[in-house]
């Protein structure tokens, strides 16, 4: 007993000190704290909150008593085959959908870079078309094509709907749709291993006199087995975290996605939904880790950092050709699938009268307007804060040693990862009267380190925290209105502060500017009322509802959530605050930089986010955010932290260098960020399914929606648009792509991947 009593503290002690020792080092890089904070507070509050709140509804009744009913019942002898079948039913399709769609990424990605396959460039766009669709737009036109009014089964082959025969929906169709909708995720990450793999091993096998098979059974397939197998991992899990073919196409097949749909939507059984939830979120969490671990094993292959500078060709002419027939052939059903959904927009019944028609695209302009723009607005408003906060992620993981790193690296990527069916029951269950104790939580970590960073000294920091604090809560106490004119007015004094003690007119124009935001909540509608106003004068129609529209969103950017604009100003009392260097500026700098987020942090109730636009781009963020992480840790892998390292012997802060060193290096990776997150947020649905209102109206539930009333041809009119939307995005963003690295290559669109 002795020995274990002795040896346990000299294990233990050591490992406290360390990472007493690692905070210390921590709080002396402002730049690095901050970063640290603010992710790791968004992170638990729209990841790991959301997702708890999910799993521990299920284990408890309305009346918050534990109860383990919904769990029972995959035993029982009335519920549990349905239960069972509809798991098994979620398993297979992952399954087929990750060999076919795999293969089939495969079959493209060695086409492209081993086949010299004529047209490259354009097979190129068609397998990443899938990406910019909705997520059932596949699905609409394959049921337009083969469905029981189909094009090809009705009005082409003549053939009579029977039950069990000629029926596309079910598992079959499920899977097919799957596949092309999903395949291109393994294409990109297929193509850029090959485009990658050293050639000299190929080229020595050959000069032994190998056969071209041999070869690449011997050596090019080993070399993909990682990327092969992390595109299966990936696949499966997209496939299980699917909601919107599996309500189209699936038939008498239902999957744990969907029944959590109607667990919510049509049963209104929260506990039944997160008991489901929760089966379902434990095979996606274990291939999600399984995924993860051959992605990081990637290192070890035969591969270059970029891509190599000469490409084996395939020489076997049966091989070369069979690989391009057979993306030609997939190639010519993509072009059909979407080919079918603009002519289905315009057919005025389908299935019945093909008789080309406008009404229905006049129904979208008019009627449906109002979902296209609160789509496009609400994608454009969170795709810059995706890009960026995954940005500081990927620079986190990459360029700093702390402990923790790898959950942060784990939980950012946790959002695509997890169904978004389940995020989205979290969001609500969070965020519709979240607990005191979490904002409170939030404010004091902020508190803290504000005292720490910007105070000298214990006393300084003890005065900050206590005067901060007591005037913010007491602020907090006034109507909301007034609550506003008074911060608002303190962060100008906090500007003309910032001037009179370092006379650099930037930063407290910043500070002023943001005050006047501040203010500005109060004039919202004063602003946006004679808009709305203008807009009921005109002729109802496109532009009339876009005016109106355009009203709204003055409202939404002008009145902020209190507690997020709480954390925005808080950023910037750190940002500018820690420099000043005299005694009693520092002082009332400090009491007003803290006192101004306490106060908003305490407002009504704080992240009641429910029924608003900020929880809409909340959900955005977090689907689209393991993207942007992934094409900036693949950037700053690629650069040299000599550069960097330069920049700080020289003399410059570590914002300094971010700002001017790092930032300009993976701008690149940055913009392919933003291209894969407007691209997801615009075709999202599983996510924010639950959160859309009257008021703020999204057009994938749109599309769900007049499907379900038999507005198949509406729907297909939607689809068409969000296709097109998206296309003029990223052809925009190539754009400027080319004119800011003319000369330097252009974005490889696979980092975000």
């Amino acid at each position: 007993m002795a020995t274990v009593e002795t040896s346990t503290p000299s294990k233990v002690f050591p490992n406290i000190k360390r990472r007493v020792r690692e905070f210390s080092l921590i709080s002396r890089d402002p730049v690095l704290f901050l970063s640290l904070l603010i992710a790791g507070i968004i992170i638990f509050l729209f990841v790991i909150y959301p997702i708890f709140r999910t799993v521990s509804r299920g284990f408890f009744n309305n009346e918050g008593v534990w109860d383990l009913t919904y769990f029972a019942r995959y035993f029982d002898n009335y519920y549990g085959p349905g239960l069972r079948r509809a798991f098994a039913d979620t398993m297979t399709m992952g399954l087929l959908t990750a060999i076919f769609g795999t293969l089939v990424g495969f079959i493209f990605a060695y086409a492209t870079v081993r086949c010299n396959i004529p047209g490259k460039n354009l097979v190129h766009w068609l397998a990443l078309l899938p990406t910019v669709s909705p997520p059932f737009a596949l699905a609409l036109s394959l049921i337009l094509l083969f469905g029981r009014n189909g094009l090809i089964t009705k009005k082409v082959l003549g053939i009579t709907f029977v039950q069990g025969m000629n029926d596309i929906y079910g598992m079959d169709g499920l899977v097919l749709v799957q596949t092309i909708t999903f395949f291109s995720v393994a294409y990109l990450i297929l193509r850029a291993m090959l485009e990658r793999l050293n050639p000299a091993m190929e080229e020595a096998a050959a000069s032994l006199g190998a056969s071209r098979m041999h070869i690449f059974r011997t050596v090019t397939l080993p070399l993909l087995i990682p990327g092969i197998a992390g595109s299966f991992l990936l696949l499966f899990v997209e496939s299980l975290a699917d909601l919107g073919n599996p309500l189209f196409i699936a038939g008498n097949k239902t999957v744990l996605s969907a029944q959590i749909f109607l667990a919510v939507i049509g049963e209104y059984d929260y506990q039944k939904a997160s008991a489901l939830s929760f089966v379902l979120i434990i095979p996606t969490l274990v291939l999600f880790l399984v995924q993860r671990y051959y992605v990081n094993r990637r290192s070890y292959i035969s591969i270059t950092g970029k891509p190599a500078t000469s490409q084996i060709t395939e020489k076997d002419p049966i091989i070369r050709w069979g690989t391009n027939i057979l993306a030609y052939l997939i190639c010519i059903f993509i072009v059909l699938l979407y080919a079918t959904i603009v002519y289905g927009s315009f057919s005025f019944t389908w299935g019945v009268d093909f008789t080309p028609t406008l009404r229905h695209w006049n129904l979208t302009l008019t009627r449906g307007v109002e979902a296209i723009l609160d789509t496009t607005f609400l994608s454009a408003l969170a795709t810059p804060f995706a890009a960026l906060l995954g940005m500081v992620i990927a620079w986190l993981v990459v360029r700093k040693n702390f402990s923790g790193k790898e959950a942060l690296d784990f939980s950012s990527n946790l959002g695509g990862a997890i169904p978004g069916t389940i995020l989205g029951i979290g969001f609500i269950l969070a965020f519709n009267k979240p607990p005191l104790a979490i904002a409170v939580a939030i404010y004091a970590l902020l508190a803290l380190f504000f005292a720490q960073v910007v105070g000298k000294n214990t006393s300084e920091r003890l005065i900050i925290l206590i005067l901060g604090t007591a005037a913010g809560v007491l602020i907090s106490k006034l109507e909301l209105a007034m609550v506003y004119y008074v911060v608002g007015g303190l962060f100008i004094l906090l500007g003309a502060v910032l001037f009179a003690a370092n006379r650099k007119i930037a930063p407290a124009l910043v500070v002023m500017l943001a005050g006047l935001y501040t203010m500005s909540a109060n004039w919202a509608n004063q602003i946006a009322k004679p808009i709305g106003d203008y807009s009921r004068t005109m002729e109802r129609g496109f532009l009339s509802n876009a005016i109106f529209q355009f009203a709204d969103y003055i409202r939404a950017l002008l009145q902020p959530t209190p507690a997020l604009l709480a954390l925005g100003l808080f950023i910037l009392g750190v940002v500018f605050l820690t420099s000043l260097n005299n005694r009693p500026a520092r002082l009332v700098a400090g009491i007003i930089g803290l006192l101004v987020p306490c106060a908003l942090m305490f407002t009504g109730v704080p992240f009641a986010l429910v029924g608003g636009a900020y929880i809409i781009m909340a959900a955005y963020i977090v689907r689209s955010l393991p993207a942007s992480v992934r094409a900036g840790v693949a950037s700053l892998q690629q650069i040299d932290p000599s550069i960097e390292e330069a920049s700080n012997s020289l003399g410059a802060d570590a914002q300094y260098t971010f700002r001017k060193v790092t930032l300009p290096l993976i701008l690149p990776a940055l913009l392919a960020g933003l291209i894969f997150s407007f691209t997801r947020h615009m075709t999202s649905l599983s996510a924010i399914i639950f959160l859309v209102n009257a008021k703020w109206r999204i057009v994938t539930a749109s599309i769900l929606s007049e499907w379900e009333q038999g507005g198949v041809s509406i729907a297909a009119a939607y689809s068409t648009v969000i296709i097109v939307l998206v296309l003029i995005a990223i052809f925009v963003l190539n754009i400027i792509t080319r004119k800011l690295f003319r000369g330097r290559g252009g974005i490889d669109i696979s980092q975000g991947m």
